[in-house]
């Protein structure tokens, strides 16, 4: 159950496109491939989840890759946007009979390593939550192991 949460409430920020001040579009960065270790510490679990990850940087997808988790599905809102140092998310979606609404601001380099925190809420509960909160950490170890 704690991984269906965690993956669930990741966002897909690779991809999306983003409306600068000007009016240009600007892509969120992608993650350099490679080998990922990436920390999920779940509000209420005693230690955080950590998974290695060989992630494609041409085909990076956060919701699928960032904690193992399934992508986000029918969503009827996902917004993105880069701040100063780093990028927030938030997005509506449904899960079963719930309406997932997330957020979430991280810091650092979404190409080397970045932290920060989302949160998600749930409406009606789901597996008798009304919200999740996670901290993620993720950095860059190397080449993937072949």
């Amino acid at each position: 159950m704690r991984l269906l949460s965690v993956g669930f409430t990741l966002l897909a920020v690779a991809g999306w496109t983003l409306d600068t001040a000007d009016g240009r579009a600007e892509e969120v960065p992608r993650r350099a491939s490679g080998l990922w270790e990436i920390a999920v510490t779940v509000s209420g679990q005693p230690t955080a989840n950590v998974g290695r990850y060989c992630i494609d940087g041409a085909a990076d997808d956060l919701a699928v890759t960032a904690a193992g988790g399934a992508p986000q599905k029918d969503c009827s809102q996902m917004l993105a946007r880069r701040d100063a140092d780093g990028f927030s998310i938030e997005s509506v979606c449904r899960l079963g009979n719930s309406t997932v609404t997330s957020r979430g601001a991280f810091k650092g380099d979404p190409a080397s390593a970045y932290a920060g925190e989302l949160e998600a809420k749930y409406s009606p509960p789901l597996y008798g939550r009304r919200e999740v909160k996670s901290r993620i950490e993720a950095r860059l170890l190397g080449p993937c192991r072949q």
